[in-house]
């Protein structure tokens, strides 16, 4: 009995090693690699040196059995987010502002799911397997993408899916289709541009945002969708620097759309603006 004991108590203790000695990369570029060859997912832990909850995933979580075990099909990865390197950049490609964040990406760099701060284990490991079923299911419905050609809904679903997914060449060919093809509804046409213009500004490509918004007034001058497309080309704006324009289209949306709640922020934007324009001649 005791040497059985002693056998029980080796193997836990040896286990637990074993769970703690995980290799974690530090270059996205060598995780990517290495995802391809096994064609597996990659998780991806951000964090910054300053990131209490952070320290505290790498004490509670990461050593833990029920994390190992969960990703034991991917390729791990810790990035900081202030190295001025690949950390840095791929926080800002992603809009990553709060910490801990934890992204699961493919081995080309789509963003198959975000986790927001810190867990429990358990807890954690049951909203990473819950982030990867989502994935899975997305990656089905790409599978049979062919069979619902007509369903317009489901196809506009699709396309914002991608762009959640931060793949966005992939939503804004699936945008364009939908905003040129015939038979399209006007309703799900009218998404589909306003869901255009967001996925080409996501991408820094301004200017065919902006010519997207253009387009779109020149089919359509009311809702919702449009409203946000008008709204959407003084954010654009305020991107470039050019505040001027900024101002002008901000003031433009609030006349045109006095009750809208999207002048919330307008009201907290444009005096800022206006004060660093100066004074209006």
């Amino acid at each position: 009995m005791k040497r059985n004991a002693f056998v029980i108590a080796a193997a836990v203790l040896l286990a637990s090693q074993a769970y703690g000695a995980r290799t974690w990369n530090k270059s996205l570029a060598v995780a990517q690699k290495k995802a391809k060859e096994s064609h597996e997912l990659i998780f991806v832990d951000m964090f910054a040196d300053w990131c209490g909850w952070c320290h505290q995933m790498e004490k509670d979580v990461f050593p833990s059995e029920v994390f190992q075990k969960a990703t034991d099909d991917m390729v791990l990865l810790r990035l900081n987010t202030e190295d001025n390197g690949e950390g840095t950049q791929l926080a800002q490609k992603l809009a990553v502002t709060t910490l801990p964040t934890f992204l699961l990406l493919t081995p080309d760099g789509m963003v198959a799911g975000v986790i927001h701060g810190y867990a429990p284990p358990n807890e954690f490991v049951k909203t990473l397997n819950d982030t990867e079923s989502s994935f899975r299911e997305f990656e089905k419905l790409v599978k049979s993408e062919p069979t619902f050609a007509t369903d317009y809904q489901k196809r506009l679903d699709l396309a914002r899916a991608f762009t959640k997914h931060y793949a966005l060449t992939q939503s804004e060919m699936r945008f364009k289709k939908l905003i040129t093809e015939k038979g399209v509804p006007v309703n799900i046409r009218d998404q589909a541009y306003y869901e255009l213009a967001v996925s080409q500004a996501l991408q820094n490509k301004y200017d065919d945002a902006s010519k997207t918004v253009t387009a779109f007034s020149k089919v359509q001058n009311k809702g919702e969708s449009y409203e946000r497309a008008r709204f959407l080309q003084g954010q654009i704006y305020l991107e470039q620097g050019n505040l001027a324009a900024a101002a002008s289209a901000l003031r433009n949306f609030k006349s045109s759309f006095p009750n809208s709640p999207l002048n919330r922020w307008v009201d907290a934007t444009l005096p800022d603006i206006e004060r660093r324009l100066g004074p209006r001649k």
